[in-house]
């Protein structure tokens, strides 16, 4: 009798059913593996939010005031002024003295380049001014430095790009603790510091008509629903044109301080439109927004890290803003009265 033989390996159809088996397995952990990823980056996004809200305390702390949302400052060579922003006042303070220290003594000399210019200290992105779930603009080259945190100027529109000398409107004040060329101190938070909103994210990246990251040009009606009335009704994720092209990518340059690259306001809801009066960097209804799922994170004006829903109270979307609001009550429901520090409103975060 001969001697039997042995069979060494698989069969096709055996291999062939391994390969489905661990098809399917890697199927199903695949979400699992992107969710626990995107739970350590909003983790981390969280803690650079802590950061930057620590160091806007450190000044507070040195300086008895927060910073402006911008500075008003000489350039060079030609001799002209920009605005300069928080970003860059609270550089020492989120350990990056060693980049803050050039720009003093460039300040002191012959004047800061621009905003604008390809300045090796501009063109850099540092960590804690980014959250590690967005995604960067398609064109680097307009957007040298991100900034995923933005300093809240409250419910306010018409004249959130203003200053309290602006000769058109003289002593107009936002609603919100920043404005361009206007420093306050903790004590003008009328409405509690741990109901009024300081820092909040807000996406950078994508393309440029992009529901959130895109920006809707030539928004001249002053209510948050003339900027709703901008989302596609075909595909509800896109801005209807003109929308803002990739040569000015909102929070591409963390140095410009003007609401439409370091700021947003609180009219709309988390991850909602953002629209701007015009090209030129006027008026911005930016909102709030984060590759999180469901809303965005922000910052009180106590340090503290709240989770803004997407679905958060947001009032009567039809109520138009007017100059000078004053003290008055937010007609943008929660979400407004938490923008504004002084708005005689005491409502908690939900």
């Amino acid at each position: 009798m001969g001697a039997k033989r042995l069979r060494i390996g698989f069969t096709l159809v055996e291999l062939l059913v391994v390969i489905a088996i661990i098809g399917i397995l890697v199927g199903l952990l695949l979400p699992a593996v992107q969710a626990a990823r995107e739970a350590a980056r909003r983790t981390q996004c969280v803690n650079h939010l802590k950061q930057v809200s620590l160091a806007m305390h450190t000044y507070h702390d040195t300086f008895n005031s927060f910073p402006a949302m911008g500075s008003r400052m000489i350039t060079a060579p030609g001799r002209q002024w920009h605005y300069y922003s928080w970003a860059m006042m609270i550089l020492p303070y989120v350990e990056q003295k060693n980049l803050y220290d050039p720009l003093v003594s460039a300040a002191q000399n012959n004047g800061l380049p621009s905003p604008w210019s390809n300045w090796a200290n501009w063109n850099r992105d540092l960590p804690p001014y980014m959250c590690p779930s967005d995604i960067p603009p398609p064109d680097r080259s307009k957007a040298p430095a991100l900034l995923n945190y933005k300093a809240c100027v409250g419910d306010d529109y018409l004249q959130n790009h203003l200053t309290p000398r602006d000769s058109t409107m003289p002593g107009v004040e936002n609603r919100g603790i920043f404005q361009p060329e206007r420093w306050i101190a903790m004590a003008y938070i009328k409405d509690g510091t741990s109901n009024t909103v300081m820092l909040g994210e807000m996406v950078v990246g994508g393309q440029p008509g992009a529901i959130p990251g895109g920006v809707a040009l030539n928004m001249q009606t002053p209510s948050p629903a003339g900027c709703l009335a901008r989302i596609d009704p075909i595909n509800p994720k896109m801005l209807t044109p003109p929308v803002q092209d990739s040569s000015r990518p909102v929070g591409g340059r963390a140095w410009y301080g003007l609401p439409n690259f370091s700021g947003f306001c609180t009219m709309i809801a988390p991850n909602g439109p953002s629209c701007l009066y015009s090209l030129d960097g006027a008026e911005f209804m930016g909102a709030a927004s984060s590759r999180h799922p469901g809303g965005a994170n922000v910052s009180m004006a106590d340090g503290s890290v709240r989770f803004i829903s997407q679905t958060i109270d947001t009032g009567n979307a039809a109520a138009l803003d007017v100059p000078s609001p004053g003290n008055r009550p937010s007609p943008w429901g929660v979400w407004g009265a938490l923008g504004s520090c002084s708005g005689s409103e005491s409502i908690q975060t939900p």
